[in-house]
Parts: structure tokens; C-alpha cells; sequence
């Protein structure tokens, strides 16, 4: 406490030196001082959709600030590179240029700030790093980086702009930007499934409806009853009415199903190949369990019209 109170005392006497001694210091010396700036982004819209490409953009709003209200910035620059989570980096491509809009295209808005409307369109983040579809994954991301340049030529950029003007909420400053590419995921609905299980007891199980719904992610579907043999329990038990129950999902990856979680017997499925026919109307998975139950389970009549590609 006694510590506190000295350097109170020296705060203050510091403060009172300045004051009586040269009360314009302050005012000379801000002149002297360099002005920052950066854009603060003001809205953000859109994702990048995998199985959209075409129509997928973020679309953000900025505004420019500087101690002119964005006046003395010449331009602001954006580049892109694409980041590889999937492939241990192997298809990652180094950052580029995507597009730099100079003060010539800034308008002010209602705020009295000079702004911009920013797109940043998936096809052109693709052309940018020169990349096609086939060269992506879903669940990988782009990266997006953004360079102020001031009229008198002084630089601001992620690397000396410090973290707290990024990360804070109140100036939400615009520096880099990462735009994970999503996979969504809509599996959910009724249809007719049948199972043979000639292989594993040498019966074909009955036709009969079933259901996917969303359990605890996007991507995760269990099925409505708890019956992931889809019947085939019906049919090798002689009626038994048992179904394996538990944690089991359907997990869908960007189109590549498996089987996550386990029965309330601890058993756990591995889906042996996913496939969708010609005319999409039905999907067949070939699965076995830790038991060595096995089937393979063709399913049509799915609510939701044709079946997306499966694999």
C-alpha cells in the first residue's frame, strides 16, 4: 500500500511539472506523432459453399479510418492464399494478389467515413491463387490479407498492427481474414430401405420406411428408432425386435458418409463403400460392425427428392 501511494505521489507531481512548466507541450508535439489507420469492418455476410461455387461470396462492409476519416489513404490492398487442413498442407498455394481498390473508389457513407462494399467472390479467390474445384477441399479455408498504404507511402498490415486492434470488438480492424470452405449438409428426411444380409445370415430383410434427422451437428444424422441395421436384425435374429441403438450417426464429410459413434451394445459400423445410382433415386451403403453383422442397404423414396452424389 505504502508502494501505491509513493507512485501516486510521483504520478501526480509528474503531472503537475508538465503542467506549470509547459502547458503547450501536448499540443506541439501531436502534430509530430504519426497517424496509424485501417479499415474497420462493419458487416459480414455470405460463406463459401463447396457445392456452390459459382454463387458463394463473403460480402463485407469497411470503413476507412485515418485521422482525415479515411482521407489520407491512397489504397487498400487485398491478397489471398489458399490453406490445405485436409491434405497435411500438400495442396495449400501461396498468397497472391486478388485486388486492390484505391481511394479513387472509396465513398463516403451517411457516417461521414469513406467506405467501401467488398466481394470477395470464391471463383475469383480460386482464379487468384490459380487453383480449379478439382484442387480444393471442404473443411480447408482461404486466408485473406489486407495492406492499408497512406498517401505519404507508410504501410499498415497484420505484422505492425498490434493484436489488440485487431481482436477487439470496438474496432474490429480489418487486417487478415479466414474463409473456411463449408460442405452443408441436408440428409434429413424419410425414405424406403431394404437390407440384404445374404452374406452375413443368408436373409434379405423387409422393406420398410426410415428416417435421418440431425443430431448434434450439421453433418450428423442419426436414424429416427435407433434401427442402423435398417431390418436386418429383423430378419437374421427370426424377429427379434432388438436394435442396436446407442450413439450411432451417419456422419457426412463434403459427401463422404461413415458411421461415427456405437451401438448400446458397443458395437461400431464401418461403412465398406457409399454409392448413389445413375438416376439418384437410390443410396447403398455396404456396412459391417465390430460383430461382424454386415448388409448392404439400398434406400429409395427419400423425401427429399433425388439423393445428392454419395460416396
Amino acid at each position: 500500500m505504502k508502494n501505491l501511494k509513493k507512485l501516486f505521489v510521483v504520478f501526480i507531481a509528474m503531472i503537475t511539472a508538465i503542467s506549470c512548466n509547459d502547458p503547450v507541450l501536448p499540443v506541439e508535439l501531436f502534430p509530430e506523432m504519426q497517424y496509424g489507420a485501417y479499415a474497420r469492418k462493419m458487416s459480414q455476410e455470405g460463406k463459401y459453399n463447396f457445392y456452390d461455387i459459382a454463387g458463394s461470396s463473403i460480402d463485407m462492409k469497411v470503413e476507412y479510418y485515418d485521422e482525415a476519416q479515411g482521407g489520407n489513404i491512397s489504397e487498400f490492398k487485398i491478397e489471398v492464399e489458399y490453406v490445405d487442413v485436409i491434405s497435411g498442407g500438400a495442396k495449400s498455394r501461396p498468397r497472391s494478389a486478388f485486388k486492390t481498390i484505391s481511394s479513387s473508389e472509396f465513398v463516403k457513407n451517411d457516417d461521414g467515413y469513406l467506405s467501401s462494399d467488398i466481394s470477395l467472390g470464391f471463383t475469383q479467390a480460386l482464379a487468384a491463387v490459380g487453383a480449379t474445384a478439382a484442387d480444393i477441399d471442404g473443411g480447408s479455408y482461404f486466408r485473406f490479407w489486407f495492406t492499408i498504404t497512406k498517401s505519404d507511402g507508410t504501410v499498415f498490415d497484420y505484422n505492425n498492427t498490434g493484436p489488440n486492434l485487431q481482436s477487439s470488438n470496438a474496432f474490429a480492424a480489418l487486417f487478415r481474414l479466414n474463409v473456411s470452405i463449408v460442405c452443408p449438409s441436408a440428409l434429413e428426411g424419410t425414405f424406403d430401405a431394404v437390407t440384404d444380409a445374404t452374406a452375413w445370415c443368408g436373409e434379405v430383410g423387409a422393406q420398410a420406411s426410415y428416417a435421418w434427422e440431425k443430431s448434434g451437428a450439421e453433418n450428423l444424422y442419426a436414424v429416427v428408432g435407433g434401427d442402423f441395421s435398417y431390418g436386418s436384425y429383423l430378419a437374421c435374429y427370426n424377429g427379434w425386435t432388438g436394435k442396436p441403438m446407442g450413439t450411432l450417426k451417419v456422419q457426412d464429410a463434403c459427401g463422404i458418409l461413415s458411421a461415427t459413434g456405437a451401438s448400446q451394445w458397443a458395437e461400431t459400423y464401418q461403412f465398406n463403400s457409399v454409392s448413389t445410382s445413375a438416376d439418384k433415386s437410390t443410396l447403398t451403403i455396404d456396412w459391417v460392425n465390430s460383430y461382424n453383422e454386415s448388409g448392404i442397404t439400398s434406400m429409395t423414396n427419400w423425401s427429399g427428392g433425388n439423393w445428392p452424389d454419395l460416396n
